[in-house]
């Protein structure tokens, strides 16, 4: 008796695939099969299995082309020969959207590179690394986030500073590198002024007067920018994170304020990891940036002040809401030690500019401006 001819029938997988990307899909039709042969199409990497638990067929693997992919597969339903026609739409790796357009500073005012980094040494390493986002990058925006960290020889004490500046805001990129280096400038002779002695230090005197002043001082610089430019003060919104430690005699001092969002933790035994308070606008998304008008209240500064003291550590950490966002999946995260070491094996044994490389790293949807602040004590190997 002959053989009967193979039906041909048309199937239907459940998602499409991304070159480059492995993913699997399910045959959702034709039900059935009990037995695939396929002759898979030029410039994929792909199998069928069958799932033995559900009995569904699975296609796995990666593309290597953006296009339309046509095949067919051979099989047998109900011992009938048949042959399925299948489609498999290939988009092309989203990443290879992204264009780096470069700024044209012709005719824009402030110029600033798309990327820096820093690196200071003292009782600890500090290295600090800020990249323009791929949003920015697209559009031929600039770099709006900025960073700096300094080791005052004379006193000890580490000093970082990391600011954002308001993509709404037209020279945000100034108010952000005025905000860190402002920072940096005058915080080593407050801190030589009123906290030259750890042990007898009255902290809770001492550090609205040090790091509060600098918030004050910083916000009085961005009022000196509107003046002088003539531009609004708006023009120049940044946040403004700060982070000082200093090695004691019993360990490491460290102290942090902060105004805006973005995140601050301390990695050490025994400590919670968090070192900033939540710091939003009036409505959801919206942050708070720095201004003079804000810092009026001592009692609000000293609210904005964290301090701990460790026998010992493993990093000190300051970053813009560019990567904290995509390293921590929610505020409750950011409190889980576990979250912020995962975090800091990605980068333990990386220098600046290794850092700066890393700060590339594709998360989907998170594109801004990345900059991040690193002290480790000085064995770790860097």
């Amino acid at each position: 008796m002959a053989r009967k001819p193979a039906q041909h029938l048309e199937g239907r997988l459940s998602r499409a695939a991304t070159v480059g990307e492995y993913f699997t899909a399910e045959l959702l039709e034709p039900a059935g099969l009990t037995r695939i042969d396929v002759d898979w199409p030029a410039d994929t990497d792909l199998m069928f299995e069958q799932n033995k638990a559900t009995g569904n067929w699975v296609i796995s693997g990666t593309v290597h082309t953006a296009k339309m992919y046509e095949f067919s597969l051979r099989g047998v339903i109900a011992n009938t020969d048949v042959t399925v026609n299948l489609r498999l739409p290939a988009s092309p790796d989203p990443w290879t959207i992204w264009k780096d357009h470069p700024v044209d500073w012709d005719s824009l005012p402030y110029p600033k590179p798309d990327t820096a980094s820093f690196r200071a040494t003292g009782d600890g390493l500090m290295i600090a690394a800020s990249r323009r986002g791929r949003s920015h990058a697209h559009k031929a925006l600039p770099r709006d986030d900025d960073a700096r960290v300094y080791y005052d020889a004379d006193t000890g004490w580490h000093i970082m500073a990391v600011a954002d500046g308001a993509g709404s805001a037209p020279f945000s990129r100034l108010g952000s590198q005025t905000a860190v280096e402002t920072a940096i400038t005058e915080l080593p002779s407050l801190l030589a002024t009123h906290l030259p002695d750890l042990a007898k230090a009255d902290l809770d005197a001492a550090l609205p007067i040090t790091l509060g002043r600098t918030l004050t001082q910083a916000a009085a610089a961005l009022d000196d920018l509107s003046r002088d430019t003539g531009h609004p003060l708006r023009s120049f919104s940044t946040t403004l994170l700060i982070g000082i430690a200093r090695k004691t005699v019993g360990g490491w001092f460290f102290a942090s304020i902060s105004v805006g969002d973005g995140m601050i933790g301390l990695l050490a035994k025994g400590e919670a990891p968090r070192m900033i308070a939540a710091d939003s606008g009036a409505y959801a998304g919206q942050t708070t940036f720095l201004r003079s008008d804000m810092l009026t209240d001592p009692a609000q500064i000293s609210a904005r002040i964290h301090h701990r003291t460790a026998p010992d550590f493993t990093a000190f950490m300051l970053m813009t809401d560019g990567v904290s966002d995509p390293m921590f999946a929610s505020e409750t995260a950011t409190a889980d030690p576990a979250g912020w070491a995962a975090l800091y094996d990605q980068i333990k044994d990386m220098d600046e500019d290794a850092l700066l490389d890393w700060l590339n790293f594709r998360i989907k949807g998170e594109h801004d401006d990345r900059t991040i602040a690193i002290l480790t004590p000085s064995e770790t190997p860097v």
